[in-house]
Formats: structure tokens, C-alpha cells, sequence
């Protein structure tokens, strides 16, 4: 079974938490996986104890045995959490190309990928500018965004934690746009009921800087940040 416990309980920081994951038997991908989703439980920790309680430990869960990636143990009980990145697949495909060739470089936009890899290129090295409508873009994050909440809702059929990493930038003066979408789709009538779910979202700059924000049906959008 590729299911591995990991003793991580609450209260242990994210650096404290480092080497237990890094000495669990689990690929790089599933390390980052775990890493990322404990970082938010612990940004997160007084809303988690007040609403399930302390955490005991944790399971990882990989193929065959996921979804949900991750299981937090409380006394009596476990709650699902899934993992996922916000990402546009060619962004990612953007940052592998700067990964590759050691340098940084422009990002593209978010609404309109470039036409081809040559593009792609001219838009790196800034030959190209990326350029497009802030309402393009929140357009695009919105229905991104909701294929991918439908989705980890389907592997957990009876709620949990959806942890979301993005490092996307709409606007430069409101971090919490990706989350006002994200209100409005779980608060939209026709979509599937939310209630059961909570959604948070993470964008960590560095070892020491993020911002982070959780979503729940009915309910204000929460915020928590470090700069």
C-alpha cells in the first residue's frame, strides 16, 4: 500500500517539520506535496484546532491510494486534504524554460499564451511584453480555478482541505483576488454545494514571506501574511 504516516504534529513549524518529511520514504514530488500541505496547516493551525482539534500526525497517500493525498489525524477522527498548484499550463511550461537555462526572465500572461515556442521565447527575454486586460486574466484564473476545485471535490466526496499553491499576480495591489474569485464560485448557486470544503490558498514568496488566504461557503474570506 503507498500509504506512509509521518509524525508531524501541531505545533511543528515548517523548518522543524523539514527533515521528518525528507526522511519519510517518498519521491521529491510527494516530499513537496507534503511539505506544501503542512506549511498550511501550520499558518493555519489556530483555525484548524478550534475547528477539528489538535494534529496527532499525518498520512500521505500516493497511487493506488489517493485521492486524497494527504490525511490529518485528530483524536477520533481524519480529515482529507488534497493538493493542487494554480497554474496555466503555459506558465509552468514558462518556468521550466527559465529553470533550464539558469535565468530569469518575463512571465506571460495569464489570459493569452504565446502562439508557439518562439514566442514563448520572445516573451522571456523580454523581446515580447506580455500584455493583457486585468478582467482577461480574472476571467481566465475564475474558470481554471473551478475545474480545478470540481476536481480534488470529486476525490473527496465527503469534504476536506483543498490546499491550493499558486504564485500568480492579477493585480500588484490586491493579494486576495485569487480568493474573491474563489468566493464567488463556491457562493454561486449553481455551483456544486461547498459547505463541506474549505480551500486554502498559498502563495509563499520565500522561507519568510507569503500570503495566505481561506475560503469557505457563507462565509468572509480570512487572511493570514508574513512580509
Amino acid at each position: 500500500m503507498a500509504i506512509t504516516p509521518l509524525s508531524l504534529s501541531h505545533g511543528l513549524s515548517r523548518e522543524e517539520a523539514l527533515p521528518i518529511i525528507k526522511a519519510a520514504t517518498l519521491d521529491g514530488e510527494y516530499r513537496q506535496e507534503v511539505l506544501e500541505c503542512w506549511d498550511m496547516v501550520q499558518i493555519w493551525r489556530d483555525w484548524i484546532r478550534e475547528k477539528f482539534g489538535e494534529v496527532t500526525s499525518i498520512r500521505h497517500r500516493s497511487p493506488p491510494d489517493d485521492p486524497p493525498d494527504v490525511e490529518l489525524l485528530f483524536e477520533g477522527r481524519a480529515v482529507s486534504m488534497e493538493h493542487t498548484r494554480l497554474q496555466p499550463q503555459h506558465l509552468g511550461q514558462a518556468q521550466a524554460v527559465m529553470r533550464k537555462s539558469g535565468k530569469g526572465g518575463f512571465i506571460p500572461s495569464i489570459s493569452s499564451p504565446p502562439a508557439d515556442f518562439n514566442e514563448m521565447r520572445n516573451v522571456i527575454v523580454g523581446a515580447k511584453l506580455p500584455m493583457s486586460p486585468d478582467a482577461d486574466d480574472r476571467a481566465a484564473i475564475s474558470d481554471l480555478l473551478e475545474a480545478a476545485l470540481k476536481k480534488k471535490m470529486g476525490g473527496m466526496p465527503n469534504g476536506g482541505i483543498i490546499g491550493m499553491m499558486h504564485d500568480l499576480i492579477v493585480t500588484s495591489t490586491n493579494k486576495r483576488i485569487i480568493a474573491e474569485v474563489a468566493q464567488n464560485i463556491v457562493n454561486h448557486a449553481k455551483f456544486p454545494d461547498f459547505t463541506a470544503y474549505t480551500l486554502i490558498l498559498l502563495d509563499r514568496a520565500n522561507h519568510r514571506q507569503f500570503h495566505s488566504s481561506l475560503v469557505r461557503k457563507g462565509e468572509d474570506i480570512r487572511e493570514q501574511m508574513q512580509y
